[in-house]
C-alpha cells in the first residue's frame, strides 16, 4: 500500500496532456461532466484518481489502475450505484508533491463522486483539500505521519508504514537475523519507517550496528555499503526509490555484499520480476525479502472474489501488489452511497464506517452487501485486503506476508506475520 522517494522529469501542459491521452487510451478512462450529489439518473458517477505515471515510481500507477479497473467492474457488473455506472478519470502527480496540486485541480474538473490515491509520497500536498472540495478520498500507503490524522473526508485501506516496520523486524528476529544495518533514503517516507523499526528490532533482541540516510541519485553508494556491512550484519534493512536501488544493487554486486546478508525491504520491492527484483540479480532468490501489507489468502471469500474479478478484467490471477486496497475502497465506497440512498459526499462520507465496520452481518461481495443493505441490514464489508475496520483515524490494521522470489524472480511467500504477532511486539516495546 505506501511509497516514497524523488525522481526527476519534465513539467507543463503538454506533458500532463499527454500523459493523460496516453493514460486514457491504455486504461479505458471515463471522463464525466455532471456535478458530484447532483447527476442525473442516466449519468456516471466519476472514480478520480492520483497516480504517479511518469518519473521513478511510475510502477505504482500500474498497481493502481489495475485495482481501480476490477473496483469498478465488481461494481458496475453488479447494478451499479444507485442506477449510475461508475468510470474513472486519472491525473498523473510523478510522485512529486509539486506536482500534486496542479493535478488535484484537474482532476477536479472532471467533478470526481470520490478519489483514489495518490500515493504516500504525495498525500500530504493535497490532503487538505478533500473537505473543502467535497470529495472523499481513499488513500493507499503507510505514510506514518498519518497514524493520528483527523480528516473526516480521508480514508486509508492499508497498514501504516510504522507497522510494517514492526513486521519486517519481527521476521527478521525469527529467522535469527539478530544483527542489522539500515539503508533508507532521505524522503519522509522511507524515514519514517526508521523509528519504529529500530525500536522493535531492538524490543525483541536485535541490535543496529549502522542508520545509514542515502541521498537519492548519486553515481555511487560504495562508501555507504562498505559502512553498512563493516560488522558484518545479518540482516539489511531498506527502503528507496528504483533508481538509487538499481544504482545501490550494481555497486553491492560488485563488492559481494548482495550475498552477504539477507535484505529486507518494504512494500515497494515485492512485485513479481519487478524492477526491484531485476536490479538485485540472480541473488533475489535467496537473499531479497518485501514486507507487503494485509496478507490475503485464497481462505478468505472477499479474495477468492476479488481473484475472479481480476482474471475476467486482466485474464491472470498474477495481482499487482496493493491492487486488493483500490478495489476494496471503490467497493467500500459504492457501498457507503447506497447505504445513504445519495451520491453527495456530504451526505455519504457519514456511511462509510457504517458499512465497513462492526458490528453488522459480515458480507465479502458488492452485491451481497447490497441485498443485505437492500434488507434494512447493518452489513460490515470484509475486503479483499483485509477486513477494512477503520479506526478513530480512518486507518485500517492488519497483518502482513513477507515474500521472496523463485528463480525467474516470481512472488514466493516466505512467512505471515500476523496482527496477533505484531501485538505481541508492541506490547515488548513498552
Amino acid at each position: 500500500m505506501k511509497a516514497s522517494r524523488r525522481f526527476a522529469r519534465g513539467r507543463g501542459g503538454s506533458r500532463a496532456a499527454l500523459v493523460l491521452a496516453t493514460v486514457a487510451s491504455l486504461v479505458g478512462v471515463g471522463i464525466a461532466s455532471g456535478t458530484a450529489g447532483a447527476a442525473k439518473k442516466e449519468s456516471k458517477l466519476v472514480v478520480g484518481a492520483i497516480l504517479p505515471f511518469t518519473g521513478s515510481k511510475s510502477l505504482l500507477s500500474s498497481w493502481g489502475t489495475h485495482g481501480i479497473k476490477v473496483g469498478i467492474y465488481e461494481v458496475n457488473h453488479n447494478g451499479g450505484v444507485l442506477g449510475h455506472q461508475l468510470t474513472s478519470q486519472y491525473v498523473d502527480d510523478s510522485a512529486d508533491s509539486v506536482d500534486t496540486l496542479p493535478a488535484f485541480r484537474r482532476l477536479m474538473t472532471s467533478h470526481p463522486t470520490f478519489i483514489v490515491g495518490p500515493f504516500s509520497p504525495t498525500i500530504e500536498a493535497v490532503i487538505n483539500q478533500f473537505q473543502p472540495n467535497n470529495v472523499v478520498d481513499f488513500m493507499v500507503g503507510g505514510l506514518s505521519n498519518l497514524d493520528t490524522m483527523r480528516y473526516k473526508y480521508v480514508f486509508r485501506t492499508t497498514a501504516s508504514d510504522s507497522t510494517e516496520a514492526i513486521a519486517m523486524a519481527y521476521y527478521a528476529i525469527s529467522r535469527g537475523w539478530k544483527t542489522a544495518s539500515l539503508m533508507f533514503d532521505n524522503s519522509a517516507n522511507s524515514q519514517g519507517f526508521v523509528p519504529p523499526l529500530m525500536k522493535a528490532f531492538k524490543a525483541l533482541g536485535g541490535t543496529i550496528q549502522q542508520n545509514i540516510t542515502l541521498t537519492p541519485g548519486q553515481s555511487s553508494y560504495s562508501s555507504e555499503l562498505t559502512q553498512a556491512f563493516a560488522g558484518n550484519p545479518k540482516v539489511i534493512f531498506d527502503s528507496m526509490d528504483t533508481q538509487t536501488f538499481a544504482t545501490l544493487m550494481t555497486d553491492a554486486q560488485q563488492l559481494n555484499y548482495t550475498t552477504a546478508a539477507q535484505w529486507v525491504g518494504d512494500d515497494l520491492q515485492s512485485a513479481s520480476q519487478g524492477a526491484y527484483a531485476q536490479s538485485f540479480g540472480p541473488a533475489a532468490s535467496t537473499n531479497l525479502t518485501a514486507a507487503l501489507p494485509a496478507s490475503p489468502t485464497t481462505a478468505d471469500n472477499a479474495y477468492n472474489h476479488f481473484l475472479a474479478d481480476y482474471q475476467s478484467v486482466w485474464r491472470t490471477t498474477s495481482i499487482l501488489p496493493t491492487t486488493y486496497n483500490f478495489y476494496d475502497s471503490i467497493v467500500i465506497a459504492s457501498l457507503a452511497m447506497t447505504e445513504a440512498n445519495s451520491t453527495n459526499p456530504k451526505v455519504w462520507v457519514n456511511d462509510v464506517m457504517k458499512v465497513s465496520d462492526p458490528p453488522g452481518t459480515p458480507c465479502y461481495t458488492y452485491a451481497s452487501c447490497v441485498s443485505l443493505i437492500k434488507a434494512h441490514k447493518k452489513i460490515n464489508y470484509q475486503g479483499a485486503g483485509g477486513n477494512d475496520d477503520f479506526n478513530k483515524y480512518h486507518n485500517v490494521f492488519s497483518g502482513f506476508q513477507l515474500v521472496g522470489f523463485d528463480s525467474k524472480l516470481n512472488q514466493v511467500v516466505r512467512t505471515y506475520v500476523t496482527p496477533q504477532q505484531l501485538a505481541k511486539v508492541v506490547a515488548k516495546e513498552g
